[in-house]
């Protein structure tokens, strides 16, 4: 007859553990009934503390980057200030259908917040020859050039507003021509039956405007004189101009690129 096998010591008796050995297990720590305690494995940082720890790096660092970018201003691609826009402006194309560049000048202006200059240059072709003792009107078409630099605050959401202009009594209705590849966005401005256009462009930060016009100056010669006679050759007619203006106007944006 095979006996179970018999189990040696008490068992109501608990079983006790030896306390390890060394250094770093040399305090032990009891129960309350006496017994000794294993100490458990060392705690772990909850995962949402570490969810959160990121955030506040995270949000620390894009607080940091709008800081260094309010610093550092907006982007302005390049662009730079015109000492003198009438030497930045070379108008080749407009020259060649409107007559060579007279009487240049120019002005800047330097600030924090945006720089500015303007140029008025006149455009003037060889005058034809006047029969003598018809006294007649010299006739000449000109240019003004603007370059409006912003280095604080965007000009993109008021910029298509701003060209709206207020009609005066007889004026013609203004119209607006989408001028495609030329800058962010570009318009050919002007109105009905009058030949004074100006393209308006927007670049970024830049805002540019390059208009044309004609004026007549009488010098001594009085319009009112029975002997004064005008004709066709006295106008300068402006029509047609958007390709060249256009050319130009490129022209001038590579140059200010460069400042």
């Amino acid at each position: 007859m095979i006996s179970e096998p018999e189990l040696e010591g008490d068992l109501s008796a608990p079983a006790t553990v030896p306390a390890p050995r060394g250094p770093e297990h040399a305090t032990e720590t009891l129960g309350a009934d006496g017994s000794r305690l294993i100490p458990g494995p060392p705690l772990r940082r909850r995962p949402w503390v570490w969810g959160l720890t990121g955030v506040l790096v995270t949000s620390a660092v894009w607080a940091g980057a709008l800081w260094a970018y309010g610093r550092a201003g907006p982007d302005l691609q390049g662009y730079g200030v015109s000492r003198n826009l009438c030497l930045d402006a070379d108008l080749t194309a407009l020259s060649a259908a409107l007559g060579k560049k007279r009487d240049p000048f120019a002005a800047v202006g330097e600030d924090k917040a945006l720089d500015q200059a303007v140029c008025t240059v006149n455009l003037v072709p060889k005058p034809p020859p006047k029969p003598k003792g018809h006294p007649g009107p010299t006739v000449r078409a000109y240019a003004e050039i603007t370059y409006t630099l912003h280095k604080k605050t965007d000009p993109g959401p008021q910029f298509d507003a701003s060209l709206i202009e207020p009609a005066d009594q007889g004026a013609g209705e203004q119209i607006l021509k989408l001028v495609p590849e030329v800058g962010e966005r570009a318009y050919l401005v002007s109105r009905s039956g009058d030949e004074s256009p100006s393209l308006e462009v927007l670049d970024g930060q830049a805002v540019l405007s390059l208009s044309v016009g004609q004026v007549t100056e009488y010098n001594d010669v009085d319009p009112l004189n029975p002997g004064f006679e005008s004709d066709d050759q006295d106008v300068v007619h402006l029509g047609g101009l958007e390709q060249a203006m256009v050319e130009d106007m490129l022209a001038l944006m590579d140059e200010l690129r460069k400042k």
